[in-house]
């Protein structure tokens, strides 16, 4: 039973680690697209958190790997893995997410 537990809340963790990414463009103009501050500061802000620090961890190989294949791109895997969680996390206003 402890095993099943386990596998369980390893896949949650998964879905909410790897749902941003699957999810598209996080940021949108839509205007119905706001949620409570509450929600925001609560939920959305820590997920996007523990995201940020996946993708800092991911950034490493994925920049090195950019720079031995083609280093004029190193800007990418910076921006969707560091800048544009930073900005979801601390740039963004509250409750636009």
């Amino acid at each position: 039973m402890r095993g099943v537990s386990k596998l369980l809340a390893a896949t949650v963790v998964a879905a909410l680690i790897a749902g941003p990414a699957a999810a598209g463009p996080q940021f949108s103009d839509v205007e119905g697209s706001h949620v409570s501050p509450m929600f925001d500061v609560l939920v959305m802000r820590p997920i996007g958190l523990i995201g940020l620090g996946v993708g800092a961890l991911l950034w490493v190989p994925a920049a090195a790997m950019t720079v031995a294949v083609q280093p004029s791109e190193i800007g990418k895997p910076t921006e969707h893995l560091i800048k544009k969680p930073y900005r979801y996390v601390f740039e963004d206003p509250i409750g636009s997410h």
